[in-house]
Parts: structure tokens; sequence; C-alpha cells
């Protein structure tokens, strides 16, 4: 009896923290109005997470501790909508509002409301976020959604889990769909920046490209750490809804225990509508969160249904957008930044300038055309713009005068760099593209996404390697480049370090060292795809694999042998040879070669069984039901064929997927045997 009334303590105690924990969150992350200390708070969490984990059966997953839980995903599952989440028609002055009430009252006449009527309407701020879809079974939080392309969500149920403004109970036990927009506060964008700048990681552009960014990491406990909130609008699908207007929705909704913007508006007749959204734009700088305008909507649900909707957007609500802000500073600099993809982007280092309540330190000049358009140069006084959701921008350039109005002298033109400036190999434009790209296969701005891709599925497929994998191996020390995968069985040390890792253990490590042996017999042509050269993907390695045999044979073509390959170019001739130029590109294919991998290209793919395809060339066009063509190559050179990139007078057969290329009407017209992809996939499952 004792022990039940222990348990019934312990247990209601729980219950009591639970509630007073979810009281301060909403205090605290919705309302902004604290009642307790951070510490006090702390001391709740601590006591509770302590009761929890003493007692596992008494955790429940709407618990406050449970916030940030489960592994790190691999990827995320796209699911399908209930309710398409679309987009808003966008109008940009305030005769565009006056069209848009017009085609309102148009459309409320044709079904039997009155045309002349002013109608009902309610403005909302259009928060500067990432839309997401939260649904509720019985109060309990159970999947979250993004926007996708609105018919399609993924579902990043884990990562909104951490968002404190986000209840993981509601106040009643309601089946309920809502749609909100995450942000992160200038605020809290600001010291979430400083901190990455100090960790000499990029800064993201703005508090809604960060945002995005967060949502869409795979571990949530990453995800955790940053200043996320939401603000709901809007209901998404719930069929027995009762209730008649959008503002009473709004208000039934806060009720439930969800962060409401509190900037809202019931008006009638568009003129109040146009005088509040003037007011809006003057509220824009003191909000500590970004907005870019106004949300305009029909406050009556069944007018609402009534109006309906095009394929992309409600034909009853329209956003309202600010204009653009822009300020005149001085740009003291030029940097040139590497992306994780290789691409160099010039950013421009102004003299700190407000706009829109924020301190603008950096804009973009997207690319060297762009640059030499502008004549911009360094020490010019220039125009910043900030428009919406995008990062801000150099307009253009003032001219400098001296004291009697002459023009003064300006700074000699900027050089766009021919080496990168992160690893100093030397960098491409190919030719038609804005875009000017680093060739280093070590560069280490590229590091993480150049690992991931090479030991990607379609290259050397490495099981066990994915994003999370990589990016957990690269900030652990273990691995720092493609040639340390291969060296990290020869180091005791960093293996045991590696087994100790949470979620690693001697299986796992094992498996992966496995995966990591198994890769050095891929056929050369996915090496060639996987080292990532610029222009150069599955189709076109397979190509320099046929034709050149070997990755010392590749490393020695001119440009005059690549152009005369059918298949190539002069922009991925140009590609490819100053790839294979690099010293970086030497040095890691002569180590890749002394462990082993790929030294005879396609040889290395063992012949396990004698068949039709035995000594017969093919050709694969067209997309395979459930094979890739990369897959589907290896399995033809296992069974004792090869394969090849174009229809010849030596192709056996051609293979013929879903929407085939040029290859299909060539075979015919030689005569070469045609086989159909299920017919091929068919033959494959008798003789393997």
């Amino acid at each position: 009896m004792n022990n039940m009334t222990g348990t019934v303590d312990i247990a209601s105690r729980i219950d009591s923290l639970r509630e007073l924990i979810r009281h301060h969150d909403y205090k605290y992350y919705v309302e902004a109005s604290p009642e307790i200390s951070d510490y006090e708070y702390d001391q709740l969490m601590h006591e509770l997470l302590q009761l929890e984990d003493e007692h596992p059966e008494l955790i429940r997953e709407d618990s406050p501790c449970r916030r940030v839980s489960g592994q790190p995903l691999e990827e995320f599952t796209s699911i399908p909508h209930a309710m398409p989440m679309l987009s808003l028609d966008n109008t940009y002055s305030y005769d565009d509002l006056r069209s848009f009430d017009s085609r309102i009252r148009k459309g409320l006449g044709q079904i039997g409301q009155k045309s002349q009527e002013e109608v009902e309407y309610v403005v909302e701020l259009k928060i500067d976020g990432v839309g997401a879809s939260l649904i509720y079974r019985q109060g309990i939080f159970q999947q979250g959604l993004t926007r996708g392309d609105g018919l399609m969500g993924d579902d990043i149920t884990l990562n909104l889990r951490t968002i404190h403004a986000i209840p993981l109970r509601l106040n009643e036990p309601v089946d309920i769909e809502v749609r909100g927009e995450v942000y992160m506060s200038i605020k809290g964008f600001e010291v979430f920046n400083d901190s990455r700048i100090a960790q000499k990681e990029l800064p993201f552009a703005n508090p809604r490209n960060a945002a995005a960014g967060s949502l869409h990491l795979l571990n949530p406990a990453l995800v955790a750490k940053r200043p996320l909130s939401i603000f709901v609008h809007s209901l998404g699908y719930v069929p027995d809804w009762t209730i008649s207007t959008h503002d009473d929705t709004l208000n039934r909704l806060q009720e439930l225990g969800f962060a409401i913007n509190p900037y809202r508006r019931l008006l009638v007749g568009i003129d109040r509508v146009i005088e509040y959204c003037q007011e809006c734009e003057q509220l824009r700088a003191n909000l500590g969160y970004e907005i870019d305008g106004t949300v305009v909507k029909v406050n009556a649900l069944e007018f609402q249904k009534q109006l309906g909707s095009t394929n992309r957007s409600p034909r009853w609500a329209v956003a309202y957008k600010f204009t653009a802000q822009q300020a005149t500073t001085f740009l003291r600099d030029i940097i040139i930044q590497v992306g994780r993809t290789g691409a160099l982007t010039p950013v421009a280092i102004v003299e700190p300038v407000e706009i829109a309540g924020a301190k603008i330190s950096r804009a973009t000049l997207h690319n060297e055309d762009e640059i030499k358009r502008k004549d911009i140069r360094i020490n010019d006084r220039i125009i910043i713009e900030r428009s919406g959701d995008v990062i801000p921008k150099v307009v253009g350039v003032l001219p400098a005068t001296g004291e009697r109005g002459e023009r003064g002298e300006r700074n000699t033109p900027f050089a766009f760099p021919v080496t990168c400036p992160e690893c100093g190999a030397m960098v491409v434009r190919p030719e038609g593209e804005a875009k000017v790209f680093c060739t280093g296969v070590n560069c280490p701005a590229q590091r993480q996404r150049r690992i991931e891709y090479f030991a990607s599925r379609g290259c050397m497929n490495i099981e066990g390697m994915g994003t999370s994998v990589v990016k957990q191996l690269l900030e652990q020390g273990l691995i720092e480049d493609i040639l340390s995968i291969y060296t990290l069985k020869d180091s005791p040390d960093r293996l045991e370090r590696l087994g100790s890792l949470e979620g690693w253990g001697d299986k796992s490590v094992e498996n992966l060292m496995a995966s990591i042996e198994k890769s050095k017999a891929r056929p050369i042509d996915r090496l060639i795809n996987g080292l990532g050269i610029p222009q150069v993907g599955s189709k076109m390695s397979t190509v320099l694999a046929e034709y050149f045999g070997s990755l010392e044979n590749i490393c020695q073509a001119t440009n005059e042998e690549l152009l005369s390959i059918p298949d190539i170019g002069p922009k991925t001739a140009l590609c490819i040879t100053t790839f294979f130029s690099q010293e970086q590109t030497k040095t890691l294919l002569a180590s890749l070669n002394a462990l082993g991998i790929s030294k005879k290209g396609e040889n290395n793919v063992e012949v396990t069984v004698e068949s039709e395809f035995s000594g017969k060339e093919f050709v694969i066009t067209g997309t395979l039901p459930n094979l890739s063509r990369a897959e589907a190559a290896e399995v033809i050179q296992r069974l004792g064929g090869k394969t090849s990139a174009n229809v010849s007078k030596k192709t056996s057969a051609l293979i013929v997927g879903e929407k085939p290329g040029s290859n299909l009407e060539k075979a015919q017209h030689l005569g070469i045997q045609i086989i159909m992809a299920e017919e091929f996939v068919r033959k494959l499952t008798e003789v393997t």
C-alpha cells in the first residue's frame, strides 16, 4: 500500500511539473512575459528529468523533457498534405489591393452576395519565415510537415518538437491541423551568426535562411540549439470545424495554446485595409522579427470556401509586399566565399548601415559579370537594397564627387581570382556559365559535400556513410578528406574513438570498414564520377572510362583528344583538363592507386557467372525500373558483358527504359537488337 501511495505521489508530482513547465513555456516563448527566473525554470526541468529517468514507465511523449528525442535521421520522408498548402498571390501597390477587393466583391456577387457591400477582412503581418503544418490527435502533437511543393511536404516532426513555442499538448484533447510560419528573431539570428563566425563557419544571409536551414538539419539535437519560434496563422484540414470566421478561429487557436501574432486587425472595406497596411510598414523596424508585408484574408470561412482556389493560390487571400528598403554606404572590401559546391561568390563588405531595423555589413555581388556590369569598385559609395526574403544586394554605384562636384578618383576595377582563396587550386568558369568553380579535390570549403558525394550510391557506394555520418566523422577529426576514408582502418586510435561515439559499437564500425573495403573494387566510372569533376556526371564518367580505360590515360588526355569524343564539348573538355592538371588531383589519385582502388577500371568487376551477356556490348538508354543505369552496368559487367555510352556497329543490344534518348533511333537505323527494360530486368532475375 505504501509503495502504491509513493507511486501515485510521484506520478502526481510529475504531472504537476509538466503543467508548470508548459505554463512557463507559454509565458516565456509565446507571451514574452516570464513569471520566473531562468534558474527556477531550470530547477523544474531538472526535477522532472530526474523523476522521469527514475520512473521510465511514467514517461509520456508530450513531456517537455521529450522535445529532443530519437537518433539523427538519414533523410526526411516525403508525405502528402491532407489539404494542399497553397502559396499566396503577391501585390505590390495599393491599386493592386483595390483590384483584389474588386475581384472579391464580384466573386461574392456571383454567389448571391451584394457586390456593392464592403467586405470584412482580417489583415495579418506576413512573417518572413518558413511554412509548416502541425497535426494534433487528441490534443497531442503527432506530426509536422514542411510546405514542400504544396502537395507533398517533408516530415520534420522531430525538429519541430524542439521549438518551445509549439505546444506538445494542447489545452483541450482536439484533433486539429494548423499552419504557421517558423521564424528566427533578429536578436537570436545575430547571436547565432556570431557563434558561427567564431567557429569559422559561414554566417547565414538572413533569419529566414537560418530558419529554413535549421528545419532541414537531420539531427534534432542541433535544431534544439537554434533560436526558432513560430506564429500559427490558419487551419489546415479540419473537417468538423464549426467556427464561422477566420478572426474567431485565431482566437480559438490561441485558447488551445498556439502562438498567434498579436498584430492583426478585423476591418471592413479596402480603404481601412490599406490604412492598416501603411501602419504595419511603420511597425516593421521595431518588431524584433522580420516581416516582408501583410496578408489580407476574407474573414467569413463560408465565403472563403465559395470563392475557392486556383491550382496555386486561394482567391480569398492576397499578400501585400512592402517596398524594398534602400540605404547608401561605402564598399570597404570584396571577399570571395567558396560554397559547398565549389562555386566562388563575391561578397561586399560594407560600412555598417541600418535597413528596416537590421544592421547590414555584407551584401551579395552575385558573380563576376555583375561586378563588371555595374562597375563596382572598392571604396565606392553604393546603394544597398534589402527586399523581402533575400540577402541584401548592391543595387548600384553613386558617383564619387570632389569639393567642386567633379567626379573623384576611384580604385582600379576588381580582379576576380584565378585560384581558389581556400585551397589555391585553379578555378574554372564553364562556357556559358555565370559561376566560377574551384577544381580542388581537397578544398576545405567543399570537403563535406565532396566526401558525401564520393561515398554516395551512384559513386563509390560506401554503405553507412550518409550525410550525418560524414559530418560526425569530420567533426570528430576521424577523417579529413577522401583519402582518409581508406586509411581509417589503419589507425587503432581512430577506430577506438569511432566505436566509443554515441550510436556506434564494434559491429557498426566493422560494417563500415567492410563497406569501405568493398568500395575499392568499384569500376573506374564510379570513381571518376565520385571525384566530382565539374560538368562530369555518371554518363560522362562512363564515356571517359570506356574511351580511355584508366585514370592514368584520362590524366594525360589533351583538350584535342577529349573534343574528338562525340559526347564532349569545349566547356566539358576544359573542366576535365583543368581538374586533372591540379597537384591536389594528382596527389589524391596517386594515393588511391597505391591503395589498389580501381586500378584496372571495369576489370575490377569480377565476372560471377557465364551468361547470355558474356562477351557482348550493351548500351542503356532511358530510365530503368528500380535500377540506376550505373547499377545496371555493373550487373552486366559481373555477368561477363560490357557497356558503352553510345550505339555503334559493335553494340550487341540496346536496353530501353522510359524516355529514351537518340540512341534508340540510331539502334533502329543500324538494325541492332532492342531489349525493353522489363525484359532486361527479367533476364537479370533469371541469371542472378
